[in-house]
């Protein structure tokens, strides 16, 4: 017995028996991600049901039939019975066969005015909306953690390095204060982009052409949540892969703070240095070596970084050599938004379980900086200055005569404690800092 032909929203006349190879092969894993985004999805219909109620095009009734509708959709989905087929083509074809089937003429009426096209750029947009918050709230806990981190160990003494060499002294919270700021700078550039570019609504744009009815798109755009209409109706759609891009852009910059910050600790956790100690719960060993102690996660997410950035590089890729439209290959940004989403999201909450089992080894740190004379030469440099002599003059011969620099751990505390000017060694302002992460939380 032959199987029996979903029919397709998008069938005319006649039932057609699309080929399996490609229907599958036009799916891909475009339902994977539509799944996950169904509840957006719904939110969106239950507005464009009500903005049809709004301009008389559905019943007080009607509108409740629907809404009932997406409720159980919604019921469903949390049960785990909701699940697009390849058949669905999408979220937004299943929702729509629910509420026919459901409710007959009524859930033919919810698509009035409306294209999958538009349906798929508000769906994305709500969801980046949600997304973009979780992951500003992760960072700026991450932040708060390096300055809770700053804060415990603020003096104790750590080499600061130029060049891969030791150059100056510094202290261990000014080294995890500079990734607070980082983070920070970060949650900026991602706040911006969601604030400005993200929260702006393309539905109603239809196909990208509009549609002959006066809709009140700004309206809808409340409605829904967002905080302005997205105006023009092809820039609705040519800005698919654009914003998403601009979203990773923001998840790029997050993820190279958390790269350098990796990059540091696998460097200073190595055998040669053992700056900082790390507790067994975050380490793993080796299956023939048993002294080994390894940072894995560290080296995981300095990998995954290079992972993200070639998420924004193939999203951004994705939209380049195409003229103004709706282009079916558009979905294949959803996989690396996907991924390079999740694991910023995933290396946020690693980093934060580090932060949590380390801790400096301050009678290593200062044997590092007491072995190195040249650590202190322009500080001894700057002492000559002090008492008036000029700093090339200084330079020249403190450098001299390195050999001949002696320095107590009173010495560096004494030095650390000197540099009061703003951000340095002794004024920290890691209270300022403090609020100003919190005022963007």
């Amino acid at each position: 017995m032959a199987k029996s032909i979903k029919k397709k929203i998008w069938f005319k006349g006649k039932t057609v028996a699309l080929d399996r190879t490609v229907e599958e092969y036009n799916a891909g894993e475009d339902i994977i991600y539509d799944q996950e985004m169904i509840p957006d999805d719904v939110w969106c219909s239950r507005c464009y049901a009500r903005l049809l109620k709004k301009h008389d095009l559905l019943t007080q009734q009607e509108l409740d039939q629907l809404e009932q509708g997406l409720d159980e959709i919604l019921e469903l989905y949390e049960k785990g019975e909701f699940i697009l087929k390849v058949e669905d083509e999408d979220s937004h074809t299943k929702i729509e066969d629910y509420l026919i089937e459901k409710f007959g003429d009524t859930g033919k009426k919810i698509h009035t005015g409306r294209s999958r096209n538009d349906q798929v750029l508000v769906m994305m947009r709500w969801f980046l909306k949600r997304k973009s918050e979780v992951i500003r709230k992760s960072t700026l806990k991450l932040a708060l953690k390096c300055i809770e981190f700053a804060r415990k160990h603020e003096m104790v003494p750590m080499p600061g390095y130029t060049h891969m060499q030791k150059a100056m002294p510094t202290t261990v919270g000014t080294w995890i204060g500079a990734f607070a700021e980082s983070l920070m700078d970060d949650t900026k550039l991602l706040i911006q982009i969601t604030n400005e570019i993200v929260d702006q609504n393309p539905l109603g744009s239809g196909a990208g052409y509009g549609s002959p009815f006066d809709f009140d798109r700004d309206w809808l755009s409340s409605e829904i949540g967002f905080k302005k209409t997205q105006n023009n109706v092809i820039y609705c759609h040519n800005s698919r892969g654009k914003i998403e891009g601009l979203v990773l852009e923001a998840c790029c910059q997050i993820m190279m703070s958390l790269n350098r910050l990796a990059c540091d600790l696998l460097f200073f956790t190595t055998q040669e240095f053992q700056f900082f100690n790390m507790d067994d719960s975050i380490s793993t060993g080796s299956s023939i070596m048993p002294q080994k102690k390894n940072l894995d996660v560290g080296e995981l997410i300095r990998g995954r970084t290079a992972t993200v950035l070639a998420c924004r590089n193939e999203v951004t890729t994705n939209i380049i050599n195409k003229i103004s439209g709706y282009h079916r290959d558009g979905q294949e940004i959803k996989r690396p938004l996907f991924l390079g989403l999740k694991y910023t999201e995933m290396s946020l909450e690693a980093m934060g379980v580090i932060l949590d089992n380390i801790s400096p080894n301050k009678d290593i740190l200062i044997k590092s900086m007491l072995e190195c004379p040249g650590l202190f030469a322009a500080h001894k440099a700057f002492e000559k200055v002090k008492e008036g002599m000029t700093f090339r003059d200084a330079y020249q011969e403190i450098g001299a005569n390195i050999d001949k620099i002696e320095i107590t751990e009173e010495d560096i505390n004494k030095m650390l404690k000197m540099s009061t000017h703003q951000g340095g060694t002794g004024n920290l302002g890691l209270d300022k800092i403090k609020e100003e992460i919190q005022s963007l939380m």
